[in-house]
């Protein structure tokens, strides 16, 4: 029998807990497909040993919602309570520097995965982090106080000072609520907010799946 079930070995290996919730803002087409671009260039020119991630996964995290072993309905609810009090008009986001953080510990001798990231700046960006924190923070989420905006654009084991860019731009129209099935490198959308006004801007939406190609990258 020895053998039968050595299909199992090629199924992912996912953490404990696997079931993450954030908010987060993904820019629109264009602009996935230039950061896309610009990766492929960025990594070859600098021999970043690191597979470029799908422009579908593209995205600047705004708060960290929770990791769960199994994720409940009741803090999906809190989260959509807190998406929907926001209340703000379409900002620009700029990326003008790209480096890399140091990323989580190795583990098993296994090397260190760093993100490559660019760095985002903007006053509304760090206005929206706030005020989505405070009404997390009202419906019995926890929220972070500190905020580095950024994109991963891929993960490595070296790491890479800060360099100067052209720079990359993109007007943020909506930001989302995403559950990320953490070592499936899938998202799906549960809830998405216009940034126009407070109310949901694409009800229909929910449930939508947005799936990456098949990197391990998380």
């Amino acid at each position: 029998m020895q053998g039968v079930f050595d299909f199992y070995g090629d199924l992912p290996i996912r953490p404990k807990q696997p079931e993450r919730l954030f908010f987060g803002l993904f820019p629109d087409t264009e602009t996935s497909v230039r950061v896309g671009q610009f990766t492929q260039r960025f990594l070859s020119e600098n021999q970043w040993k690191g597979r470029p991630l799908e422009t579908e996964r593209l995205h600047v995290s705004l708060h960290h919602v929770g990791d769960y072993k199994r994720l409940r309905t009741k803090f999906i609810y809190a989260a959509r309570q807190a998406g929907e009090a926001i209340s703000m008009h379409p900002f620009e986001v700029t990326f003008r520097f790209i480096t890399s953080f140091e990323g989580t510990p190795p583990i098993d001798g296994r090397p260190r995965r760093r993100p490559l990231v660019l760095l985002g700046e903007g006053d509304a960006l760090s206005e929206l982090h706030k005020i989505l924190g405070a009404a997390m923070r009202k419906n019995g989420l926890r929220a972070a106080e500190r905020f580095t905006p950024h994109m991963t654009l891929s993960y490595g084991p070296k790491p890479f000072s800060v360099q100067a860019i052209e720079p990359i731009r993109f007007v943020a129209n909506e930001f989302a609520l995403i559950h990320s099935k953490r070592g499936l490198t899938q998202y799906d959308l549960l809830d998405r907010w216009s940034l126009h006004a407070a109310m949901m801007a694409c009800p229909d939406d929910r449930g939508r799946h947005v799936r990456a190609a098949r990197s391990r990258a998380q």
